[in-house]
């Protein structure tokens, strides 16, 4: 097994290997880039009301909100966080919070906030794609099989609902599908565990609904170099499913279809997801390393010296992060840790508010950072819920091994 260490300045081109995260608990980041880190766990992570967040999945009475995003965002910051610092206490935590969220699991396998009549619709497919991707960061983190149970009981749910309603996923919710169709990583992760066929068929039967006419043909649209910024009509309702350009959803979706790939052995799906990425560095990212402007892609690179509002969300900022170390895991190619770095230094760094308490939701290249607004009713927005695991990945990219 051969160690390889990527400085956070240095990119070095190798081979294609396989990495794992291996070996994180044993390096510790100081400096600037690691007091930011430690900030961040201490006070975003474990400061968190965690039942405040569970609070709704005990009596789903929403119908249009995103409530259900909270907790899964919040689990996968902790989580990624713990696997750095080891910390018991920190990890106390997180088993508490497991614990509690599992029992609000209903006897059907819901899990989720919305009452039965708006089921499959808005954020709700959304929310259940956080809470499966945080169960299954659980069961890896501490082999509780009962937390792997919930998956599959979940999933089980979802799919059954999704045929008796007679719902296609990439026609629900927001974006042309792809705020629900990005439950396609948490499933084919569970596929993945479980090696049961049905989970694979689910995750190609969303691959399929995404190619579909109508929808947002990530796969088509990609290899036809077609620009992030101009995948669908300048909507009439900006947050609507007609809205093809949210960057967000978009890149979730292309992360789980870097997953699946690998388990079909289907290159087109990485080609696809690297022409996109290609196309968002050379029209969409700007010298901070973010980009989009109210969370869609719109050629910002050129437009980035023109006052916008709402410009850089920490949750683009994060997603791009992410999937970029995913490529670069994928292809070993150091473009994709020169721009994590770029990004990591600057827009991410720029995002948390000197003592922690606050993440912000858009930091903008002029004039100020904006907090995020409370959202949903919560005492708490998607990047204040986001934002950490932008934090923890830094020590996860920093320390791979090769198998």
């Amino acid at each position: 097994m051969k160690v390889i260490k990527w400085m956070l300045t240095l990119g070095i081109l190798l081979p294609t290997y396989a990495f794992s995260q291996s070996g994180i608990e044993r390096i510790k980041i100081d400096g600037f880039i690691g007091e930011r880190i430690n900030t961040c766990i201490e006070k975003r992570v474990k400061a968190q009301n965690v039942p405040e967040l569970i609070h709704p999945f005990r009596h789903m009475t929403e119908g249009g909100w995103w409530q259900s995003e909270f907790f899964g965002k919040w689990m996968l910051g902790a989580t990624a966080s713990y696997r750095y610092t080891a910390d018991p206490e920190l990890l106390q935590i997180i088993k508490d919070a497991a614990s509690d969220f599992m029992e609000t699991q209903q006897l059907d396998g819901y899990i989720g906030n919305y009452k039965q009549e708006d089921r499959l619709t808005n954020w709700d497919i959304w929310g259940r794609k956080y809470s499966s991707l945080a169960l299954l960061e659980y069961y890896r983190l501490t082999k509780d099989g009962k937390a792997l149970k919930a998956v599959e009981r979940l999933i089980d749910h979802l799919i059954k609902e999704l045929e008796e309603r007679n719902v296609n996923i990439a026609a629900s919710g927001f974006y042309y599908g792809m705020a629900s169709c990005s439950i396609l990583e948490p499933v084919v992760y569970l596929y993945k565990e479980t090696n049961k066929p049905r989970y694979l068929d689910f995750a190609k039967m969303i691959v399929g609904g995404i190619e579909q006419a109508g929808s947002s043909q990530l796969i088509t649209k990609a290899l036809q170099d077609i620009p992030v910024s101009h995948r669908s009509p300048f909507p009439n309702q900006w947050w609507s499913f007609e809205n093809g350009q949210k960057a967000y959803e978009m890149m979730s979706c292309y992360e789980g279809l870097v997953e699946l790939g690998k388990v079909l052995n289907e290159p087109l799906y990485l080609e696809a997801v690297q022409k996109t990425v290609d196309n968002i560095l050379q029209e969409e990212i700007n010298i901070a390393g973010s980009g989009a402007a109210f969370e869609c892609w719109y050629e910002g690179k050129k437009k980035q010296t023109i006052p916008t509002y709402h410009t850089m969300e920490t949750c683009v900022t994060f997603t791009w992060m992410q999937l970029c170390a995913r490529l670069w895991r994928e292809t070993a190619n150091p473009m994709y840790m020169d721009e994590f770095e770029r990004t990591m230094y600057n827009a991410l760094m720029a995002s948390m508010k000197r003592d922690g308490s606050q993440i912000s939701k858009y930091s903008p290249l002029e004039g100020r950072r904006q907090p995020g607004e409370e959202q949903c009713g919560m005492h708490i927005n998607c990047c204040n819920a986001n934002g950490p695991r932008g934090f923890a990945l830094i020590p996860d990219i920093a320390y791979q091994i090769k198998d």
